[in-house]
């Protein structure tokens, strides 16, 4: 009897627990206050305050507690939600864009909003407006010229937000003097000539870090990176008075913690904005935090919701409850949302730049509440990482989020991963239309020497009927990143508003650079209709790119891009100009929806290796947009087997290069027909080939990464060579079979000197093929030995050309020099420019250099570098850090025009040298040396040791046409590294091999 109640009594227990734990958490203010409206004149009426000029780190991130689980979290493997193709619709471009700030504030944080008539812009610290056309019509201003409680006051974080429903600007940021969060409330509709209301909202002796602004009917809603150790209990949601503030009274301010609540250090909930013409009920005012399930005690991925309701009349009465925990059940496919354990340095940018901050374990600005007659929706977005098996791959995860009543529970309506290529997408801003389209702008970023791309801005978006969870809108371009970011803080946000005006206009505003300046570009564009009827072609279905026959199916995607239904839509193709196919989509489009048709009549396309070009076209009377009819796409019918190396990954150029670097191609099959255990292989300068095979298949179209097993060494300092190719058997096109890439292993890179306060270094810099136009500050560093040129050395003299942005008649230095030796240093005999001046800024300026008449010919390093060095560092040291300048390296060819061809063919002839037995457990000292060229004259063949001592020296003579080939027994000699040389007594190929 004891046993069954103690049984009982641990079963009440147990099940109380599991009830404590389902229960939501409600929690009421931890802080309430007030402040004072203090009014201000109009804009238009006083001087404005210009803003600051110098470099300026703005807010350094504030981190608290970083949890990650090394291991722990899921996927394991690619995200499930990603959308790894970009969409197929044309997509419009911009309307326009315009330059919106151009600073030196690092970051620059973008933000702005469209009204009826202006567009406020915002930065850190400052704020502009301009018209409907981006006319800009108020300059410039420090935030501090706001006035009120502005004054003096210029810490940053800006926020510009539209209040649709007031008719009301406001612009925001934080103080610390004291703490508070200062608000400006336009007195009308007219930034420019109505009145101000400014406001100081106290925090409670915390600075609210990375406020985000939102619109609620019941006030204004602010979530704060703040108390991250302690977010569950401590105040982190602001709630301000809306209803006061609006007619210019003194207004209440409503703090909250979010109970519940696990974050990672740095962290950014959202509240939900509402937008689209009609207010949401008072109360239930929702806020959405992410959830990874790599941070200690999170189970599962999800997203978590809160709902808020104030009391105004009594504000201690007021709530936060958790509303709801929207997780693997619900909807919401895994997510890896955590960058190098939480750090803010992740994504690889060119030139070497330092890795920028991804922006994780933030719901990015802003999430968009809209109210439709039988739902209500919202729309947000973060980063992740797309694929846990491979490098750090940053794509946008997006959701839209439905709720079938006002306070009812919200689902998962569609959420999808964008990251549509292997370049990396990430700060977004998301917004969703009157007609229910959405539109995502974004910054790509790539680091691959093949495709660079500085950080740039683009959009896609989606139409409401299109297929839930993709992208279907083609990318475009807003702008093109002319630099990289020479730090790692980016954005820290970008900002996405729909127009007012038409409630369908997207403004998006994000961050670019053009060094030494960043920048913030808006782009205005618009994915709904234009026309009532307007239907076209947007995709040939089939045929692909594929091994074809002579009957093909022939399939188009019909896109109705206008409003009305259509229907009997006549639709037509030809090949190569030859004869037009035309029949009748008999069925409806919907506006705005697609639709495939096959034609009746296949295609002839039974020509291997030949391209095929398509014409399809619609052919509708009362078609009103003709621009969009027709489709022209080229086909081809591919050799079966076809693949071949597309980049050569790494190793890269660096310091202390290994006896054991990793060696890593992309494969991509260029064929019809999937391609298993590919061979490849890999030679380093003229060494032996290292032949592996790829065990893996590569469907058609596709590409695959591969890591040879054997690595390659590095370890002598200079320039390498590496060549890779694919060897498949009866590969049908062998001209896409290889790529070849330069790397260094060098004894100095001398990072760390400052080319961005004063815009020393090198901006430009030319000789002969080599133009290097805009060139990016960095880290002071940058490697462009993939840049090359000849030089001939029986010409002697060559000028070069540079350009600096440091404007300083006299302190501003340029010194070059040619690795000759080929030693991976640079040493003062190969200096060929000695610190001479550029006397003023962005202008060209060329100073000539003469090379040595015995310079050894073939591949060679050149440096160069360009600085103030009247703060410290040495110019002509090449290895030393300048506080103010830059360094980058090159490549030069030298030639001889005075020697024949055979000269010239032997001096880029292939030698190998390979050890008969590479077996270690064998050693018979034979090498095989082969030299492979097209020059037949008798050469001489040297081996030295590396005391400079002869030991071998003999004849050697093409065998057959094919080459030279000669053995060397080495099997008594001592262990150690020699020197082989083969050629004439003039030129000649030297190469080092060791004996083990």
């Amino acid at each position: 009897m004891i046993k069954t109640i103690q049984y009982f009594t641990l079963f009440i227990f147990l099940f109380s627990l599991q009830v404590s734990a389902q229960k939501r958490e409600t929690a009421g203010p931890v802080y309430i206050d007030s402040a004072m409206a203090i009014p201000v004149t109009a804009i238009s009426t006083r001087k404005m305050k210009a803003p600051s000029t110098e470099y300026k780190l703005v807010n350094p991130r504030n981190r608290g507690i970083n949890k990650v689980v090394p291991g722990k979290g899921l996927p394991k493997t690619q995200d499930a939600a990603l959308q790894s193709k970009m969409g197929e619709l044309p997509s419009k471009a911009p309307i326009f864009t315009f330059d919106a700030a151009v600073t030196r504030s690092t970051p620059t944080d973008p933000t702005g909003a469209a009204g009826p008539n202006h567009y406020v812009n915002g930065y850190n610290s400052a704020f502009s407006i301009f018209d409907k056309l981006g006319n800009q019509i108020v300059a410039p201003a420090s935030l501090s010229s706001i006035g009120g409680e502005f004054t003096n006051e210029n810490l940053g974080d800006p926020i510009i937000l539209y209040d649709e429903f007031a008719d009301r600007f406001l612009i925001t940021q934080f103080s610390d003097t004291p703490e508070s969060f200062l608000v400006a409330i336009s007195q009308t509709s007219d930034p420019v000539n109505g009145g101000w209301n400014t406001y100081r909202f106290p925090t409670n002796g915390a600075l609210p870090d990375y406020p985000k602004i939102s619109v609620w009917s019941d006030g204004y809603y602010v979530t704060t990176n703040k108390n991250s150790n302690t977010a569950s209990t401590s105040q982190v949601i602001y709630v301000f008075e809306r209803d006061r503030m609006l007619i210019g009274e003194s207004a209440k301010v409503i703090s909250f913690p979010l109970p519940g609540i696990r974050t990672n250090g740095f962290y950014s909930p959202a509240g939900f904005h509402a937008m689209g013409g009609e207010l949401p009920p008072r109360g239930n005012s929702p806020i959405i935090f992410l959830q990874d399930d790599a941070w200690a005690g999170v189970s599962e991925d999800h997203l978590k919701l809160w709902n808020i309701n104030v009391d105004w009349n009594t504000p201690t009465n007021s709530t936060i409850t958790e509303s709801q925990e929207l997780g693997t059940g619900n909807g919401v496919t895994p997510f890896i949302a955590t960058f190098d354990g939480g750090a803010f340095s992740n994504l690889a940018q060119p030139d070497n730049a330092p890795d920028v901050d991804a922006l994780q374990a933030t719901m990015m600005y802003m999430t968009q509440y809209r109210r439709f007659p039988t739902y209500n929706t919202a729309v947000l977005n973060f980063v992740v990482d797309v694929d846990a098996t491979a490098a750090e791959h940053a794509g946008i995860r997006w959701y839209e989020l439905r709720q079938p009543s006002n306070g009812g529970l919200w689902s998962v309506f569609q959420e999808g991963t964008y990251a549509p290529t292997k370049s990396d997408r990430f700060s977004g801003s998301i917004g969703m239309d009157a007609q229910g389209n959405i539109g995502l702008g974004f910054t790509i970023l790539d680091d691959s020497p093949e495709t660079p791309i500085y950080p740039s801005i683009r959009y896609t978006g989606r139409f409401k009927n299109d297929p839930k969870g993709i992208m279907t809108v083609k990318e475009e371009v807003i702008v093109k990143g002319i630099s990289a970011d020479p730090s790692t803080r980016y954005g820290d946000y970008a900002h996405l508003t729909v127009d007012p005006a038409d409630d369908l206009t997207f403004w998006h505003n994000g961050e670019y650079f053009d060094s030494p300046d960043r920048k913030n570009r808006v782009g205005v564009f618009k994915l709904a209709p234009d026309f009532i009827n307007d239907v076209g072609i947007v995709a040939l279905v089939k045929p692909i790119n594929a091994t074809l026959t002579s009957s093909e199916v022939v399939t188009v995607t019909i896109r109705n891009f206008g409003v009305s239904s259509q229907t009997n839509i006549p639709v037509s193709y030809s090949v190569d100009g030859g004869t037009v196919i035309t029949e009748t989509f008999t069925g409806t489009v919907p506006g705005t929806s697609s639709v495939d048709f096959t034609f009746a009549t296949n295609a002839n396309l039974g020509t291997i290796g030949q391209t095929y070009t398509f014409v399809a076209t619609t052919n509708l009377d009362t078609d009103e947009n003709e621009n969009n009819d027709a489709l022209t796409i080229d086909v081809k019918n591919l050799f079966a087997k076809d693949v071949g190396i597309t980049s050569i990954d790494s190793p890269r150029t660096g310091l202390n290069l290994t006896a054991s670097e990793d060696v890593t191609v992309t494969i991509e099959n260029f064929g019809g027909e999937p391609q298993s255990n590919i061979p490849v292989a890999y030679r380093i300068e003229n060494n032996r080939k290292i032949n592996e095979v790829f065990p893996g298949t590569i469907p058609v179209g596709e590409n695959a990464v591969y890591t040879f097993s054997q690595s390659a060494n590095l370890s002598t300092s200079g320039r390498y060579l590496i060549f890779a190719e694919t060897n498949l058997e009866e590969d049908q096109d062998n001209s896409n079979n290889s790529k070849t890439k330069s790397v260094a292993n060098l004894n100095c890179i001398p990072e760390g000197s400052d080319c961005t306060s004063f815009g020393d270094g090198l901006s430009y810099f030319e000789l002969g093929d080599i133009l290097n136009e805009r060139i990016p500050c960095t880290n002071g560093y940058a490697d462009f030995i993939g840049f090359s040129t000849d030089l001939d050395r029986s010409i002697g003299s060559y000028t070069v050309t540079v350009k600096t942005l440091f404007d300083n008649p006299q302190d501003e230095k340029f010194s070059m020099w040619i690795d000759l030796n080929d030693n991976g240093a640079f040493d003062d005999s190969e200096r060929v420019i000695s610190a001479q001046n550029i006397p003023a800024a962005n202008t060209a300026f060329s100073f000539d250099f003469n090379l040595p008449a015995d310079a050894p010919l073939g591949q060679h390093l050149l440096r160069v570098r360009a600085g103030d060095t009247s703060f410290g560092g040495d110019l002509n040291n090449p290895c030393s850090v300048l506080d103010f300048g830059s360094t980058h390296d090159y490549s030069v060819r030298i030639t001889d025009s005075t020697l024949n061809i055979d000269d010239f063919l032997l001096n880029e002839a292939n030698l190998e040298i390979v050890e008969q037995s590479p077996n270690p457990d064998v050693r018979d000292g034979i090498y095989n040396i082969f030299l492979e060229t097209e020059f037949d004259q008798p050469l001489r063949i040297t081996v030295h040791n590396l005391l400079g001592q002869k030991l071998i020296e003999n004849q050697v003579k093409n065998v057959n046409g094919r080459g030279y080939q000669y053995d060397i027994d080495m099997s008594y000699a001592a262990t150690g590294v020699y020197l082989l040389r083969i050629g004439t007594r003039d030129v000649g190929i030297v190469k080092r091999f060791l004996v083990k």
